[in-house]
Order: structure tokens, then sequence, then C-alpha cells
């Protein structure tokens, strides 16, 4: 006999935006606050980049030794090559969203066994874009994280990146973001954005 527990299926929602838009703290906030499991496509990316892992040796293979050092991936020089490079960054998109999307499968699987009998498995996945045929597959709901982009700019200086650099960073991604998606604007302070976020998410979960 087993235990009696059903497999809930998990209400898994993706969260977009730009760089420095304020994403992390959104799922931060959902994490502590509401219970949700965390699941962030850049951490699965880095363990991907790690030496001996398949996204590094990929790298490696496609573009070259320079951009792999002795522990991982040479991430900065790969994305200002990429930024540069249409052509390249398609590759690149090519090989990696494939890896990342088995790795996000493997873990909404695992987290829904883990939450086995619970009567609600709440899962939140960070990425900076949600590919309809490919991580926003997995996706019930979607809400997109924005800010002006001045106020990008402004903690990206604080970051320490380049301004033109991040110029052509958030210009990028701006062009690769749908419109159309559901958003919560974070150009205010800290207490603003979560005061935002607790009702978005109490709507949600009603």
């Amino acid at each position: 006999m087993g235990s009696g527990h059903k497999t809930v299926k998990p209400l898994v929602l993706g969260v977009t935006g730009v760089v420095a838009s304020g994403k992390s703290v959104f799922c931060e906030f959902l994490e502590e606050q509401l219970g949700f499991n965390w699941i962030n496509a850049d951490k699965l990316v880095h363990e991907l980049y790690l030496a001996g892992n398949e996204g590094y040796k990929k790298i490696k293979e496609y573009f070259g030794g320079k951009f792999v050092g002795e522990k991982e991936v040479n991430r900065t020089l790969l994305r200002e090559f990429v930024l540069k490079n249409p052509e390249k960054l398609r590759t690149l998109n090519e090989i990696v969203h494939p890896l990342v999307e088995g790795m996000l499968n493997k873990k909404v699987v695992q987290l829904s066994g883990v939450n086995r009998g619970k009567s609600k498995v709440l899962i939140v996945v960070e990425a900076f874009y949600l590919e309809p045929n490919m991580l926003g597959k997995f996706i019930d709901r979607k809400v997109l994280i924005d800010a002006s982009d001045d106020v990008i700019l402004k903690r990206l200086k604080a970051r320490n990146l380049p301004e033109e650099q991040g110029r052509r960073l958030l210009s990028f991604q701006r062009n690769i973001l749908p419109n159309n998606d559901e958003r919560i604007e974070n150009n205010g302070t800290l207490e603003e954005f979560f005061e935002k976020t607790g009702k978005w998410a109490g709507s949600l979960l009603q």
C-alpha cells in the first residue's frame, strides 16, 4: 500500500524582465513570504558553464578555448562577443537553451515529488526570457518586471558595468522581450515594490 499522497500539479509562475529590473527581488519575496520554490535559470546556466559540464564543453567546442578558463566559462567575455555578433548569439542560444530546458524539467519534477502530499506546490522560475516552445512551455502564468531605462542604467552603474555596455545590453534585451506580457513596474522604493508584489501575488493565489 502506498502512502495515499497524490502528486499535485504545481503552479509554475514565470518571471521575466531586463537586467537589473528587480526579478530576483520579486522572486525572493515570493520565496520568503509565500513559500514559493525559486528556480533561477541564470544559476542553471552557471552550473552548465562549470568545467566538465555539458555547457562548458559546447562553448569550448563552438566558440574556442579563449572563452573558457580552468574552472568555468568566461561569461563576461562571451556576452560581450555575442552582443556584437547576432549569428553567434543565435548559436549560443541554440546550444544553451535545450540544456537549460532539460535541467528545468528535472527541477520541476523533483520539487513536485519533494512536496508530495501538500495541497499546493508553488514554483517560480526566474529568467530574462521564456521562449514559448522552450522554457515557456513549463509556465502557467507569466509576469514581466520592468523599470525605466534611466533607473536600470543607474542600477547597472552601481554594479560597475560600463555605461556603453549597459546600454547595449539593455537595448538588446528590450528588443527581444514581448510587450504584451502582464507587468509590474519597479521604479520606486523597495517598500513600494514589495507592496505591489504582495498585492499581485495575493490576487494570484486567491
